[in-house]
């Protein structure tokens, strides 16, 4: 079954160009079955202009509020090296950006933009034999990725409302990119709450502190983060050869939707994977399953995403409302999962953890995790983002460029609530015996 990728914003196109790499590089050389596989997931074959020949072409739509970031993604500007894939010679955009205001993204761009990206959207499920569902990437600090694409979940939701859609929301450093971050964090978890079915937080915090890991970067770029993300991430997109209750051979991270955010209150989901080594020493690594699957548990009992203390860990044991796990691999099939009985679950749980297996060597790593779960890790970010708002809030700080675009203060008091409900919701998960 197909995805179709709705690539909103500059973070979000270049999260995109770096995923579709990602997944095209692990169909080179993964077997021809679950090669075949991914390349009709995520990929399709289109006649080259002028020419009798075909492309390999991402299944995606690429939106922005400005046209270089798009044009940069259509024309293969990545460094140096040579893109094997491409994306289609076209992209939506209307100019003037966002400011980073989630009003403006929302209520002037949004009804100028959702007629033409619905239409580029129409074209891709056209092309689909199956439809397997939407994958929507943004970010939820600036005005296009939060603002632009709160509309654009509620368009593709209203339009294909039997389609699953999910989305990869990359949320804002701590210490903030915007000044009005959490104010458009706030809005876009409404819509996130409202019109998708799950949704992956990408904490920046939590990947800077990965790429100083995995890179030994001090500093690391935002190139370096976006490349941390899809190395998790392509661990719980690819199409599994093994897998359990999933039927047909779409991207796992679309059709475990219902099962991790089965209940309506938890609806964000957070990835994980292993080993993690500096890049370069792939070779030299060989974990067990045991210790890789212990080492994992020791992740999910703490909420962290990075095998180091970083700050970032939830107090107590981090609860986990629903989980799946991916082994990639040499044995992954006959691994022990033993150590997947002591993850401290919600006691309301229903199958609370499916597992998953291939032999493929993701990433050419003799053995390696990938983890997705629905669980407790987003409270500290949550929490972050409540306290400013309000505060911001009480002030009045900021509000008139909200209003200059249609959102009123009840409005953006009402968002604030709901992302503080959130925030209780996963903390009451402690309270589970």
């Amino acid at each position: 079954m197909s995805v179709v990728t709705l690539q909103l914003g500059q973070c979000g196109n270049q999260l995109g160009a770096e995923l579709f790499s990602a997944l095209h590089q692990e169909s080179q050389a993964a077997p021809y079955s679950l090669s075949n596989h991914i390349q009709k997931t995520f990929f399709c074959e289109r006649a080259i202009r002028g020419s009798d020949a075909k492309a390999k072409c991402a299944r995606a739509v690429l939106v922005d509020t400005e046209p270089r970031v798009v044009q940069r993604c259509i024309e293969g500007i990545e460094g140096d090296a040579q893109r094997a894939w491409r994306y289609a010679p076209r992209g939506v955009y209307h100019a003037g950006g966002a400011a980073n205001n989630w009003a403006c993204g929302y209520n002037v761009h949004g009804p100028a933009l959702q007629e033409k990206v619905l239409e580029e959207l129409q074209k891709e499920v056209e092309g689909c034999d199956r439809l397997g569902g939407f994958l929507a990437l943004h970010s939820v600090a600036g005005g296009t990725g939060s603002g632009l694409g709160s509309c654009m979940l509620r368009a593709v939701r209203d339009t294909f409302p039997s389609s699953v859609l999910s989305s990869v929301s990359v949320w804002p450093f701590e210490g903030g990119e915007v000044s009005v971050q959490c104010y458009n964090a706030a809005l876009t978890l409404g819509s996130i709450y409202e019109h998708t079915d799950m949704a992956v937080v990408c904490e920046n915090q939590r990947y800077l502190d990965l790429c100083r890991v995995l890179l030994g970067q001090e500093r690391p770029s935002l190139d370096s983060l976006n490349h941390a993300i899809c190395r998790n991430l392509v661990r719980v997109m690819m199409p599994c050869k093994s897998v359990r209750n999933l039927h047909g051979s779409g991207s796992p991270l679309l059709q475990l939707a219902g099962h991790l955010c089965a209940h309506p209150l938890y609806r964000l989901a957070t990835v994980r994977a292993l080993p993690q080594m500096v890049q370069g020493a792939e070779a030299f690594t060989s974990d067990s399953w045991t210790a890789l699957q212990r080492q994992l548990l020791n992740l999910s009992e703490t909420g962290s995403s990075v095998d180091r203390p970083s700050g970032q860990e939830v107090k107590g044991r981090c609860r986990t409302v629903s989980a799946a796990a991916f082994l990639w691999g040499d044995g992954a099939s006959e691994a022990s999962l033993d150590p997947w009985r002591k993850l401290p679950l919600w006691q309301h749980s229903l199958d609370s953890v499916q597992v998953h297996a291939d032999t493929h060597q993701v990433g050419g790593l003799e053995r390696s995790l990938g983890f997705l779960s629905n669980c407790q890790a987003v409270v500290p970010a949550l929490c972050g983002a409540t306290r400013r708002a309000t505060s911001m809030l009480r002030a009045s700080a900021y509000l008139h460029q909200y209003e200059r675009y249609g959102l009123s203060r009840e409005e953006m008091s009402e968002a604030i609530l709901l992302t503080l409900q959130v925030q209780t919701d996963y903390e009451k998960l402690s309270l589970a015996k």
